[in-house]
């Protein structure tokens, strides 16, 4: 603890015991709170009620007051489980009697201060930070808390009960192996005295969790079925499975009722017990209480739960099997002919004639089989003809219904379902990942084709559609027919949704046009069907959009188009194309008026500067590029331009297509020239510029590129740093700088005049028009700038210190308004 804060408590405690005082808001007092928890991290053993017996003298006066605030009670509670939990302070306070009259609870229940929430919660959570050592466990044992402890798991507040289920579980879990027997019935296994009462503590702990799962009040099961659960995943043998054994009965009890709204809780219970040994022991009935809760509550809680078997590591293969076939049940039935009628339940008969059901289990169904789409859970699972079925579940979707099907009544329900697309469509995705599935490609991007055709199509299913033949088109690239799909199939369906009258449809086919560049960028047959479809011009055109966020997407393509074709080498004969695109991307960046746009063409030249292969065309737009952006008013957009300095640094400080290239001339004169050429691209301006910008993240990433600049004008010591001048005057950055310049030459100067060099030329310090840029790195403490950029910008606010002088300033004006009222 510094000084100031040392000197600062006591006033702070004052201020915080006094009841007449109106106590500071939860914010402040948990700011304390997390204080005192670094404090006490970093103690390195030392006490801390030693060195504040003002903490002692607080504690003490807030017990003895019965008009304490709840606000500062529920603080004390905490404050003092906090100080507790080192073993030192916990004997000063227990020797003090302190630790009995804070949580003695019978105190607080006469003030009626028990009643308020807040106050529960604190003793919950000052146990809590306590328990961190066996002497606070046995002071709750030999206090009788645990059954105060007991009866707060049934509070009316929630947020009550789940702290007293985590207190119960970190008391069971500070009970050693050595004290707990693995059986039902508790042996003592010590002389000591306290181990009887730990081991009754264990006992009591049990029979209350059986006595809320025997418990006719659901929230009371639920607390129970929590701590169940908590147990099994926080605690080790042998408490695990001595409670299990104990709570065998009920728990069974709950499982063969199918109660539908624990099914869930009772699922996470059976979770945590199958990554423990009790699955492997029949004795435990774990897999026998998995396989009934796969027919327990309703079909879409049974898929649910189908769901989580399959994806239990440890599960039988058997119960995983059935799981599966759950999951699948409501799409065979949906699917089936009328002639295969014997392999479907029945049971679902009645649920998928009625619209808001049919359409819940297969959602639920189609959302399993999406999430479980990999190889690992699919063992012994035809996927071709769960593929098959999708397939068909989306043409009745879209109105393919033919009578054949079992189920017409339900497909009626389907027809024009965006639920049941969108879900089909991410399925079918999915399923792109299986081998086996690839004889079936012309039906399913047959069945795509269709949806991207479909003037019914809503634009979220468009949205879908799109990322499934994105999926479909990556594992199919080795096919040679893929390349005649993409350009008569595909492409034509592109031009017609880039024109559709909803910006989100034209908005989804640019990304998806991008995409598709990216993943195809290697495959020149696609980039020659690119340029002779067509699509390209209506990219540019595309670029005038009337949408912001269109334009952005487009200028994306667009670059990715530039990008894919240099890569093939068939820039040279689309020279037009980027001609066309660099003017109408300066016209975006300098002339529109929303940001996303402008932001896409920054991120879009960067791209291009990355590219393994050159664009020298970019030279004559570089300059103009980083003028517009780093004078931008958007902080995004400068934050992109910054990103393209950068990778304009790398490229021209080391040998590449944008350097200088002098490979017969030194080392020295080629660093010479690249920076000359950034100084001419006007890159030192903008990261001088950024860095006395208003926006923190710009201010903090122009730093780091000037640091990056100095370390290598360090490096080079045979460089010669005065060769490079920038101009000062006529910049945002110059006055900053050469304020700073002044200044140091005004001290060199009074140093001169005191040594008896002459007078100082005052004159000369105030016609600094240009300042080398090495003496700029030197004149900024760069370093000292980062370091201060990198706090959080209330880390001054936010500190110990002026926390206090706040809560100390707030009691002050608190009494001089008490004095103006008289």
């Amino acid at each position: 603890m510094d000084g100031d804060c040392s000197s600062l408590l006591p006033a702070v405690c004052l201020v915080l015991a006094d009841p007449k005082q109106t106590p500071p808001d939860d914010t402040s007092l948990e700011k304390l709170l997390d204080w005192f928890k670094d404090l006490h991290s970093q103690s390195n053993g030392q006490v801390l009620l030693e060195h504040q017996p003002c903490l002692l003298e607080f504690i003490s006066s807030v017990c003895a007051s019965k008009a304490t605030d709840p606000a500062i009670l529920s603080f004390t509670l905490k404050l003092t489980g906090l100080l507790a939990a080192s073993k030192q302070d916990f004997h000063l306070l227990e020797e003090g009697g302190h630790l009995v009259c804070v949580f003695e609870r019978e105190a607080w229940s006469v003030c009626d201060l028990w009643e308020d929430a807040s106050v529960r919660s604190g003793w919950i959570q000052g146990l809590l930070n306590m328990l961190k050592h066996q002497q606070a466990l046995d002071f709750i044992c030999r206090q009788g808390l645990i059954k105060v402890i007991l009866q707060l798991q049934n509070d009316r507040s929630l947020f009550v009960a789940c702290l007293a289920n985590q207190l119960l579980v970190q008391i069971l879990k500070l009970l050693t192996p050595s004290d707990v027997t693995s059986g039902s019935d508790a042996v003592v296994s010590s002389k000591s005295s306290s181990s009887l009462d730990w081991v009754s503590v264990s006992s009591e702990i049990t029979n209350a969790v059986v006595e809320a799962l025997s418990s006719e009040n659901h929230p009371q099961v639920l607390q129970g079925v929590q701590l169940l659960s908590l147990v099994l995943s926080q605690c080790e043998e042998p408490i695990r499975s001595s409670l299990w054994k104990d709570v065998l009965p009920p728990l069974e009890v709950l499982i063969n009722r199918g109660s539908e709204p624990l099914t869930q809780p009772l699922m996470t219970v059976l979770r945590a017990a199958v990554m423990t040994p009790l699955l492997g022991q029949s004795e435990y009935k774990v897999e026998e209480f998995l396989e009934v809760m796969l027919g327990t509550g309703n079909r879409k809680e049974g898929i649910l739960c189908a769901t989580l078997i399959v994806k239990l590591e440890k599960c039988p293969k058997v119960l995983k099997r059935k799981a599966m076939d759950i999951i699948l049940l409501p799409l065979q039935c949906v699917s089936t002919q009328s002639q295969d009628e014997k392999e479907v339940d029945l049971v679902l008969k009645e649920p998928l004639s009625q619209k808001a059901l049919c359409i819940s289990l297969l959602v639920q169904s189609l959302s399993s089989l999406a999430e479980l789409a990999h190889k690992e859970y699919f063992e012994g699972v035809c996927i071709p003809s769960v593929t098959s079925r999708v397939v068909q579940l989306l043409r009745v979707c879209s109105g393919h219904c033919t009578s054949s099907l079992l189920h017409v009544s339900a497909c009626t329900h389907l027809i024009g379902s965006c639920k049941i697309q969108r879900c089909g469509l991410d399925t079918l995705g999915a399923l792109s990942v299986y081998e086996d599935n690839l004889d079936l490609r012309k039906d399913i991007f047959g069945v795509l084709l269709d949806y991207l055709k479909s003037p019914d199509s809503h634009a979220t299913v468009l949205k879908k559609t799109f990322q499934a033949v994105l999926r479909w088109i990556g594992v199919c690239a080795s096919f040679p027919d893929l390349l005649q799909f993409i350009s008569n199939d595909l492409f034509p369906v592109l031009e017609k949704r880039m024109c559709d009258v909803r910006w989100e449809v034209r908005d989804s086919t640019l990304e998806f046009i991008t995409q598709l560049t990216v993943a195809l960028s290697d495959n020149s047959g696609f980039v020659e069907v690119l340029y002779t479809s067509g699509l390209v011009s209506i990219l540019l055109s595309l670029l005038s959009d009337t949408e912001g966020y269109v334009r952005a997407s487009a200028v994306t393509a667009v670059g990715e188009a530039v990008t894919s074709s240099v890569q093939q080498m068939a820039l040279v004969s689309k020279i037009n194309l980027l001609e066309e695109a660099l003017a109408q991307m300066m016209i975006i960046l300098s002339q529109d008026t929303e940001g996303f746009p402008r932001r896409a063409v920054v991120k879009t030249f960067t791209s291009w500067l990355k590219g393994s292969n050159p664009i020298t065309a970019l030279d004559s737009s570089l300059s103009s590029v980083l003028s517009l952006g780093g004078n931008d008013f958007d902080w995004e957009v400068k934050m992109h331009t910054l990103e393209l300095a950068e990778a304009l640094m790398e490229k021209m400080l080391t040998c590449c297509p944008y350097a200088v290239q002098s490979f017969s001339s030194s080392e020295r004169t080629r660093l010479t020239q690249s920076l000359s050429k950034l100084k001419d691209l006007g890159l030192f301006d903008v990261l001088l510029n950024g860095l006395f910008d208003c926006d923190r993240p710009v201010c903090e990433k122009s730093c780091q590129l000037l640091l990056k600049l100095k370390r290598l004008n360090a490096e080079k010591a045979d460089f010669d740093h005065d060769a490079l001048v920038l101009k000062a005057c006529g910049n945002r950055w110059g006055d900053e700088v050469q304020s700073r310049f002044l200044n140091k030459q005004q001290v060199k100067a009074s140093e001169h005049v005191l040594i008896g060099g002459g007078e100082g030329t005052e004159k000369d310090l105030h016609c600094i028009k240009e300042i080398p840029l090495s003496v700029i790195l030197q004149i900024l403490d760069l370093d000292d700038m980062q370091r201060m950029l990198k706090l959080s910008s209330d880390h001054v606010v936010n500190s110990p210190r002026s926390l206090m002088e706040d809560i100390l300033s707030a009691a002050q004006q608190s009494e001089e308004n008490i004095v103006d009222c008289y």
